[in-house]
């Protein structure tokens, strides 16, 4: 490792967000895991159905074409990369997120598209803010039919929904906002990134919204039929709105700091949700959370590991995302 690297990496490891994070995973960690019995746990596994186990990991990986194809919609038609390359880069960034603090899988895979396509990284980086602005949205609209339909016992639970949705909805018209600023031309850099981030942001056609909105509804619905496969390979015989319920709680916590791969913070919400709201045993939402967890943070490693180093771009990728700075997002 370089010398250049090692900084990089010292100075991430440094950073007060990284620090918190994997505090705060730590701390889910404890708390999910304090009373786990591994021989409990490994009856537990031994007992699961590979059947359900397998569909999970198979509409999971489909979840992932259509999110390409939902990335293709929101760039401009003169400049849309492929499905497939953006399917590539989905994982890829995945694959970052799961290794890298800060969620930087994010710019790595921005990085990789513009790269490849011979796009600006900050334009492109927009385009990733519109495609989460899209997933704010349907968790949104899912939280709110939860709300709806669940009588939640405990009222901070449907407070902490609520709350979460609000703060959701706050940061969707923020940027809603935002994405209508001009910026004029200027030959400050910070201020052409920052323009092209807002192009990026403005780049989806009026014409693609609609079936943006609905390929977004069907991504969050293969994560709540890929809940109900997990829990039916346990047997647990959860509804499909107790399976909303872990969705959606376990989603609104990953917007908390955590350590790369959402470790800790994952698991801790899923336990919570199974044990204290469904009076699960506690072995029985500690496996639950970790095969929850397991089975994707697995695939989405090893695929986007392994597009990731068949790209041409991989070195110089790694060696500009880890400078943590507004450098990597500007052209080339």
């Amino acid at each position: 490792m370089s010398n250049n690297r090692k900084i990089n990496m010292a100075g991430l490891a440094g950073n007060p967000k990284v620090i918190s994070g994997i505090i705060i995973s730590l701390a889910g960690i404890y708390w999910a895991f304090k009373d786990f019995n591994f021989f409990d746990f490994k009856r537990s596994i031994q007992q699961i159905d590979l059947v359900y186990l397998i569909l999970a990991a198979i509409f999971l990986w489909g979840s992932v074409w259509v999110r390409g194809l939902r990335w293709k919609w929101l760039f401009k038609e003169s400049a849309s990369p492929s499905v497939s390359s953006l399917y590539k880069a989905e994982l890829i960034g995945y694959f970052g997120n799961n290794v890298l603090p800060l969620r930087l899988g994010e710019i790595l895979r921005a990085y990789i598209i513009g790269k490849e396509n011979n796009l600006s990284k900050s334009f492109v980086f927009g385009t990733v803010v519109l495609e989460r602005l899209m997933d704010m949205l349907a968790l949104t609209f899912f939280a709110i039919i939860l709300l709806l339909i669940y009588p939640f016992e405990e009222g901070w639970v449907s407070n902490f929904i609520l709350k979460g949705g609000v703060v959701l909805s706050v940061l969707i018209f923020s940027l809603i906002i935002i994405s209508r600023i001009k910026i004029k031309s200027t030959e400050n850099k910070l201020l052409r990134i920052l323009n092209q981030m807002m192009e990026g942001l403005q780049s989806i056609k009026k014409h693609r919204i609609v079936p943006v909105v609905i390929a977004s509804i069907l991504i969050w619905s293969i994560y709540l039929l890929d809940v109900y496969f997990i829990q039916r390979a346990f047997q647990f015989n959860l509804s499909w709105t107790q399976s909303l319920t872990v969705l959606v709680i376990s989603s609104l916590v990953l917007s908390i700091p955590s350590a790369p791969g959402m470790i800790g913070t994952f698991h801790a919400a899923v336990k919570y949700t199974m044990v204290d709201i469904f009076a699960f045993t506690p072995n029985d939402g500690n496996s639950f959370a970790i095969l929850m967890h397991a089975y994707g943070y697995i695939l989405f490693t090893i695929l986007g590991a392994y597009y990731f180093l068949k790209s041409q771009f991989h070195e110089q990728a790694i060696k500009n995302v880890l400078k943590a700075d507004s450098n990597e997002l500007q052209e080339k």
